[in-house]
């Protein structure tokens, strides 16, 4: 099993620390106070998959990405980030203080969960089980705010051009 007790991401352009060990843990956090719309993080580099996997991170309908950070954030249904993957940034979406845990909504990227799991976030907009943007109801994919690609696959299923 990896360790890595502290992974930091702090040159000029990074103000976030991965934390804990690798499938246990393991947490990304804020090293500096971060405004609301600031952008957090650059994904780059970042290695391609052919298929999702738990430490995935889809970016097109066939397109899945492994990068450090995002495989170390963890999912809220209340998150302080979007992982944007049209510009392939991490963006925050409130402010947020040093020592928050950076977290995103994971159907924000993905169809599909390789591995879906039930949420205990007691967010007020909790959507219980997470198991990819394909099951979400209409209500809910209207509270988050979703990649082109998940959009565009939700226009699919409803049969809308």
């Amino acid at each position: 099993m990896e360790t890595q007790s502290t992974a930091s991401f702090l040159d000029t352009n990074y103000r976030v620390k991965v934390v804990g060990q690798r499938n246990l843990n393991r947490t990304a956090v804020a090293t500096h106070d971060i405004k609301q719309g600031e952008v957090i993080y650059n994904i780059m580099p970042y290695s391609f998959k052919t298929s999702a996997d738990f430490l995935s991170v889809q970016i097109g309908t066939d397109k899945h990405i492994l990068d450090r950070l995002l495989e170390a954030m963890n999912h809220s249904c209340s998150p302080t980030t979007f992982v944007d993957v049209a510009k392939m940034q991490v963006i925050a979406i409130k402010d947020i203080s040093e020592g928050e845990e950076l977290t995103f909504f994971y159907p924000s990227t993905e169809w599909e969960m390789d591995r879906p799991f039930q949420c205990n976030c007691q967010s007020s907009q909790c959507i219980g089980f997470v198991n990819g943007a394909k099951q979400l109801s209409i209500s809910q994919m209207i509270e988050f705010q979703l990649n082109p690609h998940i959009k565009s696959s939700i226009k699919c299923s409803l049969n809308i051009d």
